[in-house]
């Protein structure tokens, strides 16, 4: 293998993100794009606020998977996207254009 190229695949993951009231979505997608490993992150579509306040965002994020174990760099990804400020859950949409399912049911993280 060339040291010059990478080792595994960018992989894009679209995923929708439970975010508390208070949080400033352009920041918010700052802060992932600075995490690492990412590579590109994209709003699917508008805010979906729910009656308590909080929010969901649909994202599209493009990522070097740490593992080729795709629920392992899905759990590897989300777990960074989680500890970020205002971000309750992440739910797993779809992985390289394919649904993505653990024992029929969507992956939240």
């Amino acid at each position: 293998m060339s040291e010059y190229k990478l080792q595994r695949k960018i992989a894009t993951a679209v995923v929708t993100l439970k975010i508390e009231n208070e949080t400033h979505v352009p920041d918010l997608m700052t802060r992932i794009r600075i995490l690492p490993g990412v590579a590109v992150v994209g709003q699917k579509n508008k805010v979906a606020r729910f009656s308590d306040g909080d929010g969901s965002l649909m994202l599209s994020i493009k990522y070097l998977p740490q593992s080729d174990e795709i629920y392992q760099s899905l759990k590897q990804m989300s777990s960074q996207v989680k500890r970020l400020p205002g971000v309750k859950t992440v739910a797993i949409v779809s992985f390289n254009k394919r649904k993505i399912t653990m024992k029929g049911r969507k992956l939240i993280f």
